[in-house]
């Protein structure tokens, strides 16, 4: 199942990807700040996982945050062309679910994709800081 996981995003933009997703037949799930303790793999079904009532104040995820699942290299590239091509604001934290990180919190996964870009702005001579 090809399924896309949304955090903090609300108005026109998740709309346009609500859009998206629809015409491309990607389930778009946009996660409550409650469920950010959860495993990721729980929150999509992943085999062998399931939510645990790990709960969160919601504070982990400060800023946008798209988590791909199940999409394979064309399914993202289409996706990615179609937000292009529909003026969708880019979202700096993306990641693909894989059996590495998706016993990961969404708390975890945030401030490790922080991290990457911050590091990332660094060696590129500038930092990036989180929104």
């Amino acid at each position: 199942m090809k399924k896309i996981l949304v955090y903090r995003m609300k108005g026109e933009k998740r709309k346009r990807l609500k859009k998206i997703c629809g015409e491309l037949e990607i389930d778009l799930s946009v996660v409550s700040p409650a469920e950010y303790g959860e495993a990721i793999g729980a929150l999509v079904g992943f085999p062998g996982m399931r939510k645990q009532g790990r709960l969160s104040a919601g504070t982990g995820v400060a800023g946008e945050m798209l988590v791909f699942c199940g999409l394979d290299d064309t399914a993202l590239e289409e996706f990615l062309d179609a937000c292009k091509g529909g003026s969708v604001e880019p979202t700096a934290c993306k990641a693909v679910l894989t059996p590495y990180n998706a016993g990961w919190s969404s708390e975890k996964l945030y401030a490790e994709l922080v991290r990457e870009r911050d590091l990332e702005g660094t060696a590129q001579g500038h930092s990036l800081q989180s929104p």
